[in-house]
């Protein structure tokens, strides 16, 4: 896997290396004007894209980029959380939103969840990103084949969740964090891991936004 990371910021750009792993390549631009011209020669499966070179407001510069990604997914990395911006982001195509203080180790979640396509989002702003991904799909015509299924066919598929697997997802809907649910539950975050990837394979999803989309159709099948 490639990365295309665009920052002026040695530090950051040391973090981002030190974040991948031997199979992975880390590229630097510094230069966010001849992003497209990077994207067409490196061919990277991920841009990581320093907010500090962006101009107000981000969000269209950010649909600009992902324009100019194609199939890359790109991350952004901001100074601050704010919850409108960040949804502004996402909306502009964006696959992942943290902080430019993001250490090694939780830049590497965030680049392996979001290259193997998954969503990564502030953890705080699901409940409201639930809430808008709702109201943009009641706007939208819908293929039959993409629609979410009904509350029936999800409670079909929650009832087949294990009794610790169950207080898990009910966890996670929560807002909680692997950590958090191990603590809770005392168990190691591995363990959580470990259940959690059963859950995925069991309710046919793939990453903790589209399991809290899953299970907001039939929360009492967790009860």
């Amino acid at each position: 896997m490639s990365i295309l990371l665009v920052s002026q910021d040695p530090e950051l750009i040391d973090r981002c290396r030190r974040a991948v792993s031997a199979e992975q390549q880390v590229e630097v631009s510094r230069d966010v004007a001849a992003l497209g011209g990077r994207i067409g020669a490196a061919a990277p499966d991920v841009v990581v894209l320093d907010a500090a070179l962006l101009q107000q407001p981000i969000d269209r510069e950010v649909g600009d980029a992902v324009a100019a990604a194609g199939t890359a997914r790109v991350i952004v990395l901001t100074a601050v959380f704010q919850e409108d911006e960040e949804i502004a982001l996402l909306k502009a195509g964006a696959k992942g939103c943290c902080r430019r203080g993001i250490d090694p180790e939780s830049l590497a979640r965030v680049i392996n969840v979001t290259q193997s396509g998954g969503v990564w989002v502030t953890r705080s702003l699901l409940p409201r990103l639930v809430t808008e991904l709702r109201r943009y799909a009641r706007g939208q015509p819908v293929p039959a084949a993409a629609k979410l299924p009904s509350a029936k066919q999800t409670e079909q598929k929650l009832t087949s969740l294990s009794t610790r697997e169950r207080e898990i997802v009910r966890l996670i809907a929560g807002g909680a964090s692997n950590k958090e649910v191990a603590a809770k539950l005392d168990i190691s975050e591995r363990t959580v891991k470990g259940h959690l990837s059963n859950v995925f394979q069991k309710l046919g999803v793939t990453d903790r936004l589209k399991l809290v989309l899953l299970i907001r159709e039939a929360p009492s099948a967790l009860i």
